[in-house]
């Protein structure tokens, strides 16, 4: 009985001396998802998680006025028509660029996808309270999938107040 005691006692104080995660809280990422938005079409098996930047990054990434989006897309072999980008029904301007997995600015989103694709989009300052974010998907048939993302420019949270204006 003793020699169990004795077991179960150093088991308990290995397992109790285990190196513990340490969970950082990061609290521009947690304000970021207030500018990330989904699209997803579950017939398809297709998704992409779009995050506007300019927000919370503007100091990071903002350069002569842009707006700037990055859009997770999966699965990663998508076909993207990417002459058909849109921002607010307007081409004009519009950068697209396809990231790396591991580049830089990918730290900077909230959600992360590693068996995704990773595209960076720029298009110059739009005078609009929402940004709506527009493309297509190409498919080996004739059928286009059209892909719509809405943005606030200022989160619809930071509107809430907790007073009334009346008092």
């Amino acid at each position: 009985m003793k020699k169990y005691l004795l077991l179960t006692a150093i088991a308990l104080l290995a397992f109790g001396c285990l190196q513990k995660k340490v969970y950082v809280h990061d609290p521009l990422k947690n304000e970021l998802l207030a500018y990330t938005q989904k699209f997803e079409d579950t017939n398809d098996k297709f998704l992409v998680v779009g995050t506007y930047l300019n927000p919370i990054h503007q100091d990071i990434i903002t350069q002569n006025n842009e707006e700037n989006f990055i859009l997770s897309i999966y699965p990663k072999d998508t076909k993207i028509d990417f002459t058909s980008f849109k921002i607010n029904d307007d081409n004009n301007g519009t950068k697209i660029s396809v990231l790396s997995d591991d580049d830089p600015l990918l730290k900077l989103t909230t959600f992360k996808m590693p068996w995704g694709m990773y595209l960076k989009i720029s298009a110059p300052q739009k005078q609009s309270d929402t940004l709506k974010l527009s493309f297509e998907r190409l498919d080996e048939t004739s059928h286009h999938l059209q892909v719509s993302l809405s943005f606030q420019k200022i989160a619809k949270s930071l509107y809430w107040n907790s007073k009334s204006p009346n008092k």
